[in-house]
């Protein structure tokens, strides 16, 4: 699937598993679950792939500055939350392991390592150490990475390092599959962050998710 369709079904079901009431939660919760959502794919093995990688690491940036951005601007309380689930050490000891999977992904073929059971442990381990209140929103995109993955034709090799790949072959990464799941995607995610800024302060609810997939289908 494309990078946007990752990002939207992670949010989506981000939020609706774990329901951010709060501003302060919603922001970096959604950081980690952009993030978790596209990590997957900075695997290569071609040309195009290292593009691709490229692609996914500037998204992982921009969304981590996004972050930054809304602490500064808006005041959200998120660098006090950090200070106080962590510390320095906790912060450079998991981000330097994270970076060092990276690295090592990377140089892995594609769905491979990156797109194990083994990669999401990991990874989500190193966003623990370093943030634990955002490593249930990194977990959550990560795993939604693996599961629509499955659709595509070509397999993942979900139990890595071993070589049997797992796959549905129910369609093509750019087919109407993926452009479904991007639209709802989309939909129930502007629809919970809207929801959660109006004044009245609506609390989501699994009824209006009803209502959207039936308004949408």
């Amino acid at each position: 699937m494309l990078g946007r369709t990752h990002f939207f079904v992670g949010a989506a079901t981000a939020l609706i598993i774990l329901r951010p009431e709060t501003k302060s939660l919603l922001v970096p919760g959604m950081g980690a679950t952009a993030i978790g959502g596209v990590i997957s794919d900075i695997d290569s093995g071609t040309s195009q792939a290292h593009q691709e990688a490229d692609k996914i690491v500037m998204s992982s940036v921009l969304a981590l500055a996004a972050v930054v951005l809304g602490e500064y601007h808006y005041h959200l309380g998120i660098y006090n939350r950090l200070l106080s689930d962590s510390n320095v050490y906790r912060i450079l000891s998991g981000f330097s392991v994270f970076i060092g999977l990276c690295i090592f992904g990377m140089k892995q073929p594609h769905r491979s390592f990156m797109h194990s059971f083994l990669a999401l442990f990991l990874f989500t381990s190193c966003v623990e150490v370093i943030f634990p209140t955002v490593a249930p929103y990194f977990a959550i995109g990560f795993a939604s990475h693996l599961v629509i993955d499955l659709l595509n034709k070509r397999g993942e090799r979900l139990l890595w390092p071993m070589k049997k790949s797992f796959s549905l072959k129910l369609c093509s990464s750019r087919g109407l599959i993926n452009e479904l799941l991007m639209t709802v995607g989309m939909m129930i995610s502007a629809a919970y962050i809207t929801s959660l800024t109006t004044p009245s302060g609506y609390i989501w609810s699994l009824d209006n998710i009803e209502r959207i997939l039936a308004s949408f289908l």
